[in-house]
């Protein structure tokens, strides 16, 4: 006698047979999402699933994980089709022909997976925004002795503090003496981010240097307070043209300060 597949079993055949379009994700990655679910869905009573009455708990968290699944699949980047062919999937390997039918368990499933998948499919966005303004931005050489980094939208605040170590890199290789870092267009001001890109000071006292913050607005004040940052103790300047001018001015005094002599013979020329 041959036992009857089990459900993973036929959930697995019905996937290799469909061979829904996955845009390259191997049908392995899918079937580890979804076979979890499938002693959820085994566990309904069929009873109820064909009478329509999805109020107890067992179905509402049966829909809560079919909306996580969608989510998964979403993050997986399958087309919304894709999805619900992969939902549908499931559902048929759980069923069989002689029990009657659950139409309307199948829609509030497809619903849920549905719902799920649009949530995900708005974080891929969100994550795949975040990553290209992450990736786009750069320590700007403004002059010799300057860098900037002039960042726009919400970072993570690990991200924040790459781009401070790559300013410091940046002018520990071009031997540069200023920094500016300008903020008037980052979002979200946080005590986490606060402390990222605050720690530009510190890079830059660590090399020598010194680095000069704009557009510290009230809201990146709170933040700062809220990490024990005291800002008042750093050089702020309100805007990024002031920034540059600070920056110039302190460049002219390290020059007067490093060639006295030669500033004064240059005075006296000049008369």
């Amino acid at each position: 006698m041959i036992d009857a597949p089990s459900v993973p079993e036929r959930f697995r055949f019905l996937l290799d047979a469909a061979r829904p379009p996955t845009g390259g994700v191997a049908l392995s990655a899918i079937e580890a999402e979804v076979t979890p679910l499938l002693p959820l869905l085994t566990e309904l009573p069929i009873e109820e699933r064909s009478r329509g009455d999805f109020d107890s708990f067992q179905f509402r968290e049966c829909f809560t994980v079919l909306m996580l699944l969608g989510r998964r699949l979403a993050l997986l980047d399958l087309t919304p089709s894709a999805a619900v062919q992969v939902v549908d999937l499931a559902l048929s390997s759980i069923e069989s022909a002689e029990q009657p039918s659950t139409d309307a368990f199948q829609r509030r499933a497809r619903t849920a997976v549905v719902e799920g998948f649009v949530r995900g499919r708005e974080e891929r966005v969100s994550e795949d925004a975040q990553l290209r303004a992450s990736r786009s931005v750069r320590p700007l050489r403004m002059d010799s002795n300057t860098f900037a980094l002039i960042m726009s939208g919400v970072h993570e605040p690990l991200a924040l503090s790459e781009h401070v170590d790559a300013l410091g890199r940046a002018m520990l290789d071009a031997d540069a003496s200023i920094a500016i870092v300008e903020l008037s267009q980052l979002g979200e001001p946080n005590r986490d981010r606060a402390r990222a890109i605050f720690a530009a000071d510190e890079v830059a006292r660590m090399l020598g240097a010194v680095c000069i913050f704009s557009g510290v607005d009230p809201r990146w004040r709170s933040a700062a307070a809220d990490a024990r940052i005291h800002v008042d103790e750093l050089q702020v300047v309100p805007t990024l043209a002031k920034a540059l001018e600070r920056a110039r001015t302190l460049e002219t005094q390290a020059d007067a300060a490093a060639n006295p002599k030669w500033r004064a013979l240059l005075d006296r020329l000049r008369r």
